[in-house]
């Protein structure tokens, strides 16, 4: 007797699971997913050089406008340079009192690299490029998609 209530135990605690799995697997996905958080407001694009040296560095930049909060607009910036370089991208943005940053950096030839910031729906992105071991820099400023 007490062998058989292990076994119906037992499958009782797969049927359970397997409910679990078939419910997660069914149910809408979270807020906070990409996507259906997020609305596609359109890209910009545009390229520029650094202090004079040779070779542009070209960006585009996908502004996405949060579902969750009215007054914020998500960033993509692709900042892709075709030559060979040690350097340093950052963009930043206003956000309420404050400023949110990405940066990231590329060595070699052929590289890009990707910066998300978020901020105000309204603000403008600085994005600056910064070239070692020259130590020069190149900034641009990047509207909003209306």
């Amino acid at each position: 007797m007490h062998r058989e209530e292990r076994v119906k135990v037992k499958r009782r605690v797969v049927a359970f699971v397997g409910t679990a799995v078939l419910a997660s697997a069914l149910a809408a996905p979270s807020a906070s997913a990409d996507g259906p958080a997020e609305i596609y407001l359109g890209k910009r694009t545009g390229s520029f050089t650094v202090g004079g040296l040779p070779g542009k560095y070209t960006w585009v930049d996908k502004q996405y406008r949060s579902t969750s909060l009215s007054n914020l607009r998500k960033h993509s910036i692709r900042i892709t340079y075709n030559g060979c370089a040690n350097w340093r991208a950052r963009a930043a943005v206003r956000w309420g009192s404050g400023y949110d940053t990405s940066e990231s950096s590329a060595k070699g030839c052929r590289k890009s690299v990707l910066l998300t910031p978020q901020g105000d729906l309204n603000a403008n992105v600085t994005m600056t490029v910064h070239r070692d071991p020259t130590d020069v820099s190149g900034s641009v400023v990047i509207k909003p998609v209306n």
